[in-house]
């Protein structure tokens, strides 16, 4: 009897402290992607619970973007490798595969009539290449850096346009194609982490360490302003995304807030402060139709509530680093699984729905014991286990964990 997959259970992001995380959205705008590990994690944005995963990659996935068509998703791992593969099919079948440059690939962008890629990163001899997705010819150059590019964008309207931002502390501005180099832009101080064209392709903006964002013209790259008169941020900007309707940008920063800014009147709208601990760095922010996504330094994704900028509709958890026990105990004909991962983190999913996660007992010594799962306004069942939960680290001493409530036999020794 062949085995089946059922459902599964997503992990989050992984995340690099001081390291922009990307979320890629998905045209159709139903769902959004992101990378961890050797996978890229595909989620509904209505329904995180329902997700997809592809695993194909050799090495650690780095980024992953839908072709404005949404049947493929390019992603680029640690080696230089380029995978553009079916979205349609739950095989995910592999279409093409380039190495466009030996070295990390941080970013990647599509022309809106999804035939041409740029990719940029850690090359040795090259920081990015830009070229045909069916055939890897060569579409032009990007040059105007001397140290690695970490953001790449494309203008999704004609005359292409196309932008990169670098730790070389500079921005460049590209016409094509074949696209060639025209000017470097070096109005930020540190390194640039975020470069996003609005879909209308009229601006651009781009945002960096210095916790500055500027806008630009997206026909000319001539500057338009820097958003809040100077500094947008008291921390380094790790990402942006604009509106659907090319009006409002969203900004993720290390001083623990996302911002929404009014570009046309160069004004804050809202400030989401997500906590006081160095886990609640924003790394990255996704806006996709309603919805309004950060990811903290924790992987934690959180659901941003305009109209209530203090506390996130729904954040969701899990696990972000490698699973190393698992146990299921059923209760009351209900079914629960227990997991542990190597940081030290211990899960526990209730089924059959899984929502966005809540924390059910805070800290647990050197670990934190979080419930994920589909809606955090679904509340987890008043009494999930008979007995204590026993569990066992190294290094460090057993611990007992009754959390309010009877608790489960233990996960056993990692």
């Amino acid at each position: 009897m062949p085995y089946e997959i059922k459902k599964v259970f997503a992990s989050l992001p992984q995340v690099e402290r001081g390291v922009s995380k990307i979320i890629g959205g998905d045209p159709k705008g139903n769902n959004f992607l992101y990378t961890n590990g050797k996978c890229v994690i595909l989620r509904n944005i209505d329904n995180p619970a329902l997700a997809d995963i592809y695993t194909e990659h050799a090495h650690q996935v780095v980024v992953a973007k839908y072709a404005p068509s949404g049947f493929y998703i390019a992603s680029g791992d640690v080696s230089g490798k380029l995978r553009i593969w079916d979205t349609t099919q739950k095989e995910h079948l592999l279409k093409y595969e380039y190495q466009p440059f030996a070295g990390k690939i941080k970013d990647i962008a599509w022309t809106e009539d999804s035939k041409r890629i740029a990719a940029v990163g850690e090359g040795r001899e090259k920081f990015g290449a830009v070229f045909l997705w069916d055939s890897g010819s060569s579409v032009g150059e990007i040059t105007g850096h001397n140290k690695v590019i970490n953001s790449v964008d494309i203008k999704q309207s004609r005359p292409y346009r196309l932008v990169t931002g670098s730790d070389d502390n500079c921005a460049a501005f590209f016409e094509g194609p074949p696209f060639k180099f025209k000017f470097t832009i070096g109005d930020h101080s540190r390194f640039v982490n975020c470069v996003r064209f609005s879909p209308d392709g009229n601006r651009f903006a781009t945002a960096s360490a210095d916790g500055q964002i500027h806008i630009y013209d997206g026909k000319t790259g001539e500057k338009v302003c820097a958003l809040g008169g100077g500094k947008a941020h008291d921390g380094g900007i790790y990402a942006i995304s604009w509106s659907p309707d090319s009006t409002h940008l969203l900004s993720a920063s290390g001083d623990k807030t996302s911002k929404i800014w009014d570009v046309n009147v160069n004004s804050v709208v809202n400030t989401f402060t997500m906590g006081s601990s160095v886990l609640d760095q924003q790394l990255g922010c996704l806006w996709q139709k309603d919805h309004l996504l950060s990811i903290s330094l924790s992987g934690y994704i959180n659901y941003l509530d305009k109209n209530n900028p203090s506390k996130p509709l729904r954040v969701i958890k899990g696990h972000s680093k490698s699973i190393q026990c698992l146990t299921v105990h059923k209760n009351g004909g209900k079914s629960y699984i227990y997991s542990g991962s190597h940081d030290g983190h211990i899960n526990i999913l209730w089924l059959p729905e899984l929502a966005s996660g809540r924390p059910l007992a805070g800290e647990l010594g050197a670990s934190s014991l979080t419930v994920p799962g589909a809606s955090q306004r679904q509340q987890p069942p008043a009494q999930p286990w008979p007995l204590p939960l026993y569990t066992c680290c190294w290094p460090g001493p057993s611990h007992e964990q009754s959390c309010g409530v009877s608790g489960s036999k233990g996960l056993g020794t990692p």
